[in-house]
Order: C-alpha cells, then sequence, then structure tokens
C-alpha cells in the first residue's frame, strides 16, 4: 500500500508544480469558444453574428452581442499566477457588480470564476457547465493570433 502512495503523492506534486509555472498572458485575448479567434481574425466583430461567445481582453473585459463586463481593477500578488478583477457587467435594461478569480487551468486556456455566476449557480438559476467542476467558473482559450478584436 505504501509503495502505491509515493508515486500518487509525487505524480501529484508534479502537477501541483507544473500548475505553477503557468503564466496568465494578459496581452492577449481569450475566448470562451475556441474556434472564435480564427472567426475574429477572419471577421473582426461580425464574427458574434456567426458565432456565440464571449472574448476577454484584460484592458477591456468581457463583451459578447449583448453583454459586456468592464473590468475596474485587475490585482496580482507577487508569488501567485492568480488574478482578482473588480468589474461592472451589463446586459440590456440590467446592471450589476461582479467579481472574477482568474487562474492558468493549462498552456493555452485560463479558468475565468464569476461570483455573480457561482452565486446564481448556487440557488439553482444557472445550470453548471460540463467544461469545469467550480461553480460559476467559464473556460477561455487564448487567441495566440490576436492581442485584440479587429476592427474594419
Amino acid at each position: 500500500m505504501k509503495g502505491a502512495v509515493v508515486p500518487l503523492l509525487l505524480a501529484l506534486t508534479v502537477s501541483s508544480a507544473a500548475q505553477e509555472d503557468l503564466r496568465i498572458a494578459r496581452d492577449k485575448l481569450y475566448v470562451s469558444e475556441s474556434e472564435a479567434c480564427q472567426a475574429l481574425e477572419d471577421k473582426g466583430v461580425d464574427a458574434w453574428m456567426d458565432h456565440d461567445f464571449l472574448s476577454l481582453d484584460f484592458d477591456d473585459g468581457i463583451q459578447s452581442m449583448e453583454f459586456r463586463c468592464s473590468f475596474f481593477d485587475v490585482k496580482t500578488r507577487e508569488g501567485s499566477t492568480h488574478l482578482f478583477i473588480d468589474a461592472v457587467c451589463e446586459l440590456p435594461g440590467e446592471i450589476y457588480p461582479d467579481t472574477f478569480a482568474v487562474a492558468p487551468y493549462n498552456e493555452t486556456q485560463i479558468q475565468v470564476v464569476s461570483a455573480f455566476d457561482a452565486t446564481m449557480a448556487a440557488n439553482g438559476q444557472y445550470e453548471m457547465g460540463s467544461e469545469v467542476a467550480t461553480p460559476g467558473a467559464t473556460l477561455y482559450t487564448r487567441c495566440d493570433n490576436l492581442s485584440e478584436i479587429p476592427v474594419d
């Protein structure tokens, strides 16, 4: 039994250490659907007409066709790969404050957890996504080909 535990603990430690090395590229654009990177490059803002996705830019916030969260403060802490963000979000006829916890998920994705969405999920108002187990979390894929949304 002890022989099986040691390799398991070692694997968890290596996995945890590898996760610590991941960094968030704050100068890149991120999208909630990976195919949206190419769509944005090809069509610019018109990509939202064909695809239902969110984009995240650390200067501009999160946006889609009818949704926007403006980031007011993006905080970091020395030695941490996590970010903490204060935001004001808007839908047509609706405005609310939100906070986000952002962490690297893998080499090309970040996990963004909305306090508002987590609360709504806990109250049964939102269904949880199947990608990650954390309530209120959305995975965003980095668009290595873009640093901003092209506008023609």
